[in-house]
């Protein structure tokens, strides 16, 4: 099957010299007519040759022409509109359990997610399916049960974007229209938001509208539950809570989650579904696997039973560490304290800084990790006075919030930002546009790259795996340390994955304290050291996979997870 695909923000005839259309060996010909130019460009994929030269000549890079042998028009389940995104196949959510959906942003997990909640409406890439085409489509499949007893099952979605929830309503006037206040309280006090029931929608932190969301999806009794990358914005320990708690509606009914982290992904569900396919252009869902064997299916780039590669090679968590003091001394700072208006106090240990090392930074949200890194980059004043490391530092700054009317390639000319790093970022397709105009993942790609572009002797990078799926994660995390080792230079690192950290750093720095109120820094520890005293406080274990080298949790009160407590092991590398 051949599929046409014209991204549509990307097209722009006005400005063009319709290259499209003037190249197109179809339209030489004059007998057919394969490209039509109104508002948009048109493409007939019946009439359509596959020969890409639209591809090659679209100055702004708006057209995709794909082949596809192993599919045909009649697979496709929904589709947006002529030459629009397609998605074939779908996900089947489970009884009983908690089923994953992993893959790229822009493959069709969230379109999945709402068709079988029943948000968007199948057309089997028509302009319209009637409920007979959809019947005879899923003819013989387990999901046409699913679908015939749709209207009579009550349904609970919590989306992706929140931002339609950050609204001027308290946040118990808000649950109240869902469930009772009894219920409110005992779900508020089990996902930890019980302190924030009498605030306003618009006065929450990300990580608290989050939980707040999941509570609202969880109050009464569904059939089905759906959550949408629900641990965005949560630390560690809250992705622990909110996992356990998801896993807990699991057992009695069915849970279908999307989620980029692996680790806690691999750690919440019983299932997954692996989507690949063309960012943008196509998505196509594999069979049903389980959570283990479907992680290291797509690590490995290959999918057994499909007899598929979905990448040109494996992802690797084999690695080695430098020791937390190897290279050789360039700076160090003094213990220092920091105070706030808001009452909140950090207390944090002297400490070196050594070259050719990366220190990932850990710790539970409001401990103080970013005021930590903002001192560093001498943006606070601490009881030591604003801190002068004597080096040139590169900060990347936790949130990106920017209305520049600037070029994204201007800016890349200016900074110089390599083609090595723009290849690995994947800012080729961003090159046209205006930085205001990039979305959370687009533009954390572009400000990772713009902070390892320049010439320092120390990387302060903040949450860089925030908006980003989990190819870019792994594909950010190995540029961070390849350009360390490199150019023989320093990154801290602050972020919340741990299998990204476990990637990246050679040594930790602990965070502790009451979230709001005081934190405080450990000293830099070896990796395990700093890995396990966090595990220890999270009361689990970790081990390494044999298969793709990757760190997993272990089932809380499991055979592996009672050994590794009793003897202190938190984490086994």
């Amino acid at each position: 099957m051949k599929l046409a695909i014209v991204h549509k923000d990307k097209c722009k005839p006005e400005i063009c010299g319709h290259e499209c259309k003037k190249y197109c060996p179809v339209e030489k010909k004059e007998v057919d007519s394969c490209i039509e130019i109104k508002n948009k460009c048109n493409i007939d994929e019946n009439t359509c040759v596959g020969c890409a030269i639209c591809v090659k000549r679209c100055p702004f890079g708006a057209i995709d022409i794909i082949n596809l042998p192993s599919v045909s028009e009649d697979d496709i389940v929904h589709r947006y509109g002529e030459n629009g995104f397609a998605l074939y196949g779908l996900p089947t959510p489970k009884s009983g359990s908690v089923l994953g959906l992993l893959g790229r942003n822009g493959i069709g997990k969230s379109t999945a997610v709402k068709i079988l909640a029943g948000v968007e409406k199948i057309n089997l890439g028509k302009l319209e399916a009637s409920e007979e085409d959809v019947k005879k489509f899923f003819k013989r499949n387990e999901l046409s049960r699913y679908f015939e007893g749709l209207d009579n099952k009550v349904v609970s979605y919590k989306p992706q974007n929140l931002s339609q929830l950050a609204i001027d309503v308290g946040v118990m006037e808000l649950l109240e229209k869902r469930g009772s206040r009894k219920d409110i309280e005992n779900l508020a006090e089990r996902l930890g938001v019980s302190q924030v029931l009498g605030n306003r929608m618009n006065k929450l932190s990300g990580g608290e509208l989050q939980r707040i969301a999941i509570l609202a999806a969880s109050l009464g009794e569904a059939d089905i539950y759906f959550f949408d990358e629900p641990l965005a914005f949560l630390d560690i320990g809250e992705r622990l809570r909110v996992s356990d708690f998801i896993k807990e509606i699991g057992k009695n009914k069915s849970v279908i989650a999307v989620e980029h982290d692996l680790l806690i992904l691999d750690y919440l569900t019983d299932y997954l579904n692996i989507f690949f396919g063309g960012q943008g252009a196509f998505g196509i869902v594999s069979g049903v696997k389980g959570s283990k064997i479907g992680v290291n299916a797509y690590l490995s780039g290959f999918l057994k039973e499909e007899n598929m590669r979905i990448r040109d090679k494996a992802l690797s968590f084999n690695f080695t560490k430098n020791p937390e003091m190897s290279g050789a001394k360039i700076a160090e700072w003094p213990a220092f304290d920091l105070e706030f208006a808001s009452g909140f106090k950090l207390k944090v240990d002297k400490g070196e800084i050594h070259e050719n090392h990366v220190i990932g930074i850990l710790g539970k949200n409001g401990t103080g990790k970013t005021s930590f890194v903002r001192a560093l980059a001498g943006e606070l004043d601490t009881t030591e006075g604003k801190l002068d490391l004597g080096l040139d530092i590169s900060y990347k700054p936790q949130y990106l919030f920017t209305e520049s009317e600037n070029i994204v390639r201007d800016i890349m000319f200016k900074e110089k930002i390599n083609k090595k790093l723009a290849s690995v970022f994947n800012l080729g397709v961003l090159v046209g546009k205006k930085v205001k105009e990039l979305s959370g993942g687009e533009l954390q790609r572009f400000s990772v790259a713009r902070c390892l572009a320049k010439d320092a002797d120390i990387y302060l990078i903040d949450e860089p795996s925030a908006y980003l799926d989990v190819e870019e994660r792994i594909s950010v995390a190995k540029a961070i340390k390849d350009v360390m080792v490199e150019r023989g230079k320093t990154a801290f690192v602050v972020d919340h994955d741990l299998l990204i950290i476990s990637y990246l750093a050679d040594s930790i720095i602990n965070f502790s304290g009451v979230a709001g109120k005081s934190g405080s820094a450990s000293e830099i520890k070896g990796f395990e050291e700093g890995i396990s005293c966090l595990l220890e406080e999270l009361d689990v274990t970790l081990r390494k996979d044999a298969e793709s080298g990757r760190p997993r949790i272990n089932k809380r009160g499991s055979v592996l997870d009672r050994e590794q407590k009793r003897s202190k092991d938190w984490a086994v590398f």
